[in-house]
């Protein structure tokens, strides 16, 4: 008698469970792996200032999301993703501050999205990096405005993002996309903004690709109501197992003479004081499971300040195990200018990122790892 009822019981269970079951049937699980061993040198500053190695395991960029998709009628999908950082090097992980975001998409006329979310102006440069999340990342040179928050950089992942993408018309896509920067209180006429407008226009037919972008931050009162500003354009080329691509950024602001940072005090107010100029070429050879590939980035001075440019050299081997795992080794060189201070990667995406030891200082590292993709 107890085990009939006990049968039963079981049985009303599993039943009872599977509305609750059939809830999650659009929901799919992804994510990266990525771990590597890292020896760093931090070399040298122009003060003299001696730099030391450091050997880590570094998590890069590993991640896991949460997506789905529910047809709404009359054409119309609902799309939603949640994706979260996790550091598989440490103890940890940040919720939901990767890309995250509800959004209605439609093959006629386009995808309407509301969340955290990379601008438009990051994604058209953003493909092209072949040491996309490693400690060779082009983002500790491209895109990077020195002495900004990364809430206000024109690379990291944006808050409040509201953008709307056109249908795909033969290869061609544009986009556009409007950011709060900060959720603060705004109460009279008076008080600052801080805000994001970017914009970019796409062509890729698989062989060719070539976009535009560009992006303008109306900042707060941190920055005294200042502006920044920045274009790029992209260009990439594939044919049989070569790959080649061009990225090259523009930036501007009006910091000159803010409060905020300091070394824009002393110039007149509204000049431009950490905008620069920005090249990346790279290009990627296939032959079997494996790949070649090198990278190329060049930051020019900030504003009207001296020697505070960069260049960063990278080289890779990948070596394809599985359809969804890749063995690797990487050797990056950062060469700062003698009143440059900039550091490999980027701590907004990596634990592999690390800071220099100060101006002129030529920080180098040698990464080798596994990425697993689920």
């Amino acid at each position: 008698m107890f085990k009939t009822r006990f049968n039963y019981f079981i049985a009303a269970s599993f039943f009872a469970a599977a509305p609750a079951l059939a809830d999650t049937a659009n929901v799919s699980i992804y994510g990266v792996a990525d771990v590597s061993y890292d020896s760093f040198k931090t070399g040298n500053s122009t003060a003299g200032i001696q730099g030391t190695t450091i050997n880590k395991v570094s998590s890069n960029a590993s991640r896991i999301g949460f997506k789905g998709a529910e047809e709404m009628g009359a054409g119309f999908t609902a799309n939603w993703q949640i994706e979260s950082l996790v550091a598989l090097d440490n103890a940890g992980g940040t919720f939901a501050t990767r890309n995250s975001f509800a959004a209605v998409t439609n093959k006629s006329y386009g995808t309407l999205l509301l969340g955290r979310y990379d601008t438009p102006f990051k994604i058209i440069t953003r493909k092209l990096d072949n040491f996309a999340d490693s400690i060779a990342d082009n983002r500790s040179l491209f895109g990077t405005v020195s002495g900004v928050s990364a809430s206000k950089s024109f690379v990291t992942k944006q808050p409040d993002v509201l953008s709307y993408t056109s249908p795909n018309f033969d290869g061609f896509v544009a986009s556009i996309a409007r950011v709060n920067l900060a959720e603060t209180t705004v109460i009279k006429a008076s008080d600052k903004t801080a805000s994001a407008t970017s914009l970019s226009a796409a062509y890729d037919n698989g062989t060719l690709y070539g976009a535009l972008g560009y992006e303008l931050h109306k900042l707060d009162t941190v920055r005294v109501g200042g502006e920044e500003k920045a274009w790029n354009v992209a260009l990439a080329y594939k044919v049989e197992d070569y790959a080649l691509a061009l990225a090259y950024e523009k930036t501007g602001d009006t910091l000159g003479g803010a409060a905020a940072p300091t070394a824009c005090a002393a110039l007149a107010a509204g000049a431009d004081c950490m905008g620069h100029s920005a090249l990346y070429v790279t290009g990627k050879y296939l032959f079997d499971a494996n790949a070649l590939k090198i990278a190329y980035t060049r930051t020019g001075n900030l504003g009207a300040a001296a020697n505070t440019g960069a260049t960063q050299l990278s080289l890779g081997y990948d070596h394809r195990t599985s359809k969804r795992t890749t063995l690797y080794v990487l050797y990056t060189k950062l060469s700062n200018d003698s009143n440059a201070n900039y550091g490999l990667g980027n701590a907004s995406f990596a634990s592999a990122a690390t800071a220099s030891i100060g101006a002129g200082a030529d920080p180098s590292a040698l990464s080798l790892g596994m990425k697993h993709v689920f």
